[in-house]
Formats: structure tokens, C-alpha cells, sequence
């Protein structure tokens, strides 16, 4: 009999898991504010720039309530450089934009209870593109504004082509599949070449929506 109980309760926890499996794909498309952080990355010197993102998701169920959800999207990153005077010459300081266009994959485990959820996970993302305004001004005391005296010569040999980080965030899932997510994500490595800490940070806010659930099998 103490044999047949263990064996009767793992029966019911695999046909329970069984019946609780489905899949759901869709999409998503949203905004954020991104910046820098790190110990050469100083707040009152580098802003948030906005950005979007958008891009691909699949949701498996596996357990009740509990699901693992990769995804693919096209993500804007990057700051602003606020008078930026780190490793700059005397009086001279870096002012504009600086954006950073990834493509991720995001890996998260969401926990749902009725429409609301929350989910954390790692990501992977590969760098596509630069895009550089930032100029060189003079911050001689005497002008003002401060004068552009050049462009800084910015590219994407200068950066990495791959990220790594984290996620979280939490969000509403409605019956109709329409879901609101808020999520934040932090990389866990310098996106420059040279010797510096600069790492991603973002904030992003994003709405989509995922078909129907569907048992594995029935495509």
C-alpha cells in the first residue's frame, strides 16, 4: 500500500501536467527608455533615449499556470550624452545620441495567476547596427550655447556584437489574447570594445497579442 500511494500521486501529477500543456504564438510592439550604467557612466552625464522594440513570441505552457516563453524581436537601445567630459580633452565634452539596434532572444519563465503574471529570465542579443549624433562641443564658460567644434568618429567596430543579460517584468493577460507587459532588462557585459563598463539598461512597455491555445500536435 505505501508503494501504490507514490505511484498513484505521480500518475496524477504527469496526467495533470499533461492536460495543462498548450502553446500560444503572437505578437508584440512596444516603447522604452534605455541608458548606460557603470562606473564611467556617470547619471548627471549620460540620459535616457527612447526607443522601440517589437518582434516575435511563443508561449508554452507546461505546468498550470507556469510557462516558458522564448521570443525574437528588434530592439532600440543606446543614451545620451549630456556634456559628457570622461577621457576628453580640457573644456570639450561629448553632446548627442547614441543608438544601439539589437535583435534579441529572450528566454522567460512567466508565473500567472487569473490575468496577471510575472516572468524573469536570460536574454541573447546580437548587434546590428550604430547609429552615431554625437558631437564634440566646446564648453568654454563665455558661449552659450557651447559650440560644436567637430564629430566624434563612432562605428560599430567600436562596440560588441553580442549582449547578454537579464529580464524581468510583469504584466495582464486577457482572455481575447491581448496582454500589456511592463519589463525590465539589464545586460551583464560592456557593450564598448575599449576599456570601459558600460552595460545596457532599459525600461520597456510593450502590448501584443498570441493567438488561441493549442495542444502540441495540433498545428
Amino acid at each position: 500500500m505505501k508503494k501504490i500511494i507514490p505511484l498513484l500521486a505521480l500518475l496524477f501529477a504527469i496526467q495533470y501536467a499533461a492536460e495543462a500543456q498548450y502553446y500560444r504564438y503572437g505578437v508584440k510592439v512596444g516603447g522604452g527608455f534605455s541608458k548606460a550604467a557603470g562606473s564611467d557612466a556617470p547619471s548627471d552625464q549620460i540620459n535616457h533615449l527612447a526607443g522601440m522594440h517589437g518582434g516575435f513570441v511563443f508561449a508554452y505552457e507546461f505546468a498550470s499556470r507556469l510557462s516558458v516563453q522564448p521570443e525574437l524581436h528588434y530592439s532600440r537601445k543606446g543614451f545620451t550624452y549630456d556634456n559628457y567630459t570622461l577621457n576628453m580633452p580640457p573644456e570639450t565634452a561629448l553632446a548627442g545620441d547614441l543608438r544601439l539596434d539589437y535583435i534579441e532572444l529572450p528566454l522567460m519563465v512567466k508565473l500567472q495567476k487569473a490575468a496577471l503574471f510575472v516572468e524573469a529570465g536570460p536574454y541573447m542579443g546580437y548587434l546590428l547596427n550604430v547609429g552615431n549624433k554625437v558631437n564634440i562641443i566646446d564648453l568654454d564658460p563665455r558661449t552659450d550655447p557651447p559650440p560644436v567644434i567637430g564629430r566624434e568618429d563612432i562605428d560599430r567596430d567600436d562596440f560588441n556584437s553580442f549582449d547578454a543579460g537579464y529580464a524581468v517584468g510583469a504584466g495582464l493577460m486577457l482572455e481575447s489574447g491581448f496582454f500589456l507587459n511592463l519589463r525590465h532588462t539589464g545586460s551583464l557585459r560592456p557593450f564598448p570594445k575599449q576599456d570601459l563598463t558600460q552595460r545596457n539598461l532599459v525600461w520597456q512597455l510593450s502590448i501584443g497579442f498570441l493567438m488561441p491555445a493549442r495542444r502540441p500536435g495540433n498545428w
